[in-house]
């Protein structure tokens, strides 16, 4: 019974070993980068086994066959190593983006400077649309992305035109539905498909009571998993796209959605120094939005950057609302004195090799329709 035991132990650690290594590679395939998502896990998983190694070996005849020292070596080492990525994720790490300090007394004007949006994927197949519009409601929020929206979703956006008059809704009936709800003025709009088009983004630019204009875009792309056989191609093309194109723009920019990915990845690392945002969940917290419904299956899938011209009044996630995922709320407060102060990551030489290559295997994929939207901008304007 103890040997069986001790093999079981040796199997796991072997499995947790190779599934930390594994997103060392660059290879696209949803079984490698999939391993980019449980660190957290990987971490508990890898302490409670070599706890039950230990505790059940004192009281053994038999002498293990790799000793207890050997597996709590490996346990630390494997720790340490998500560790190094997940720290910076939570309150002891420094914050990236700065927190807004208010000052002693009202000033009307920074009341016209702030800035509140709701990330929220519905989950197409999700009925219960009066508790969705109940929490947007309680959120108070100015702008609303909303991803998986279709057409049974567009009565419930519609019935909110009395708080969020300007709507832009994209319907589809493949999970790729998108819509953005807004109570300022939008200014310009586009629908774009940066890599696939069925993929939609919405890129708009918006007005603050202050008078001042701001970019907000929100985005879903294709992620990796097993269920249709997706691998990452798309959607880290999107992401690098994306952050090719922030990086020359100098306004004050706002990009959230449910990216598929984890804030302490590769390709999600790599968008951030290439496009110059933030990442208000550095030295904050997780904020983890996906699963809704099991505990031990949580990610920070919905994310919000920024540029350096804003400060955090608060980040905040939401009741639950029926979804898959948990609605992200973040509260900015424009101040463009900030935008030489922060500091974003920094970049790395090998950042524009990495990035061509993730578009190159798009380019190259037949599992992407190049041939009528290749890496497209696609923009009809909204009215």
């Amino acid at each position: 019974m103890l040997t069986t035991f001790n093999s079981v132990i040796y199997l796991l650690f072997a499995v947790l070993a190779f599934g930390s290594l594994a997103p060392l590679s660059s290879h696209p395939h949803w079984f490698i980068r999939g391993w980019d998502f449980p660190r957290v896990q990987i971490v508990l998983i890898a302490t409670v086994a070599a706890v039950a190694f230990f505790a059940v070996n004192s009281f053994g005849a038999e002498s293990p066959a790799i000793s207890w020292k050997s597996i709590a070596v490996l346990a630390v080492a494997i720790a340490a190593w998500h560790l190094f990525r997940i720290v910076p994720y939570t309150g002891v790490a420094p914050t990236q983006a700065t927190t807004w300090d208010p000052p002693q007394t009202t000033n009307d004007s920074a009341e016209q400077r702030r800035f509140r949006m709701l990330v929220t994927n519905v989950e197409m197949e999700n009925s219960q649309f009066e508790q969705w519009s109940r929490v947007v409601r309680q959120t108070d929020a100015d702008v609303v992305i909303a991803a998986e929206i279709d057409e049974r979703w567009k009565p419930t956006l519609e019935e909110l035109k009395s708080i969020f008059p300007h709507q832009i809704i994209y319907p589809q009936d493949n999970w790729y539905g998108m819509a953005m709800l807004s109570r300022l003025p939008i200014l310009e709009s586009q629908i774009r498909f940066r890599v696939q088009d069925d993929v939609p983004s919405i890129d708009a630019l918006i007005e603050l009571p202050s008078g001042e204009a701001i970019r907000v875009i929100g985005v879903h792309p294709r992620p990796p998993e097993p269920i249709r056989d997706n691998d990452a191609i798309a959607r880290d093309a999107e992401l690098v796209l994306w952050g090719k194109e922030l990086a020359e723009d100098d306004r004050p920019i706002v990009i959230g959605g449910d990216l598929n990915d984890v804030a302490w990845s590769p390709s999600t690392r790599l968008f951030l120094r290439l496009s110059q945002l933030l990442d208000p969940r550095r030295g904050r917290g997780f904020y983890n939005s996906f699963h809704a419904d099991h505990v031990w299956m949580r990610f920070p899938l919905d994310h919000v950057f920024h540029s350096t011209h804003f400060a955090i009044r608060e980040l905040k996630r939401m009741d639950h609302v029926g979804s898959d995922h948990f609605p992200i709320l973040i509260d900015l407060q424009l101040q463009p004195v900030l935008k030489d102060e922060q500091r974003p990551l920094e970049e790395k030489a090998s950042d524009e090799e990495e990035a061509q290559e993730k578009l190159q295997r798009a380019a190259e994929s037949s599992d992407i329709n190049t041939a009528s939207a290749p890496f497209s901008s696609r923009t009809p304007a909204i009215g």
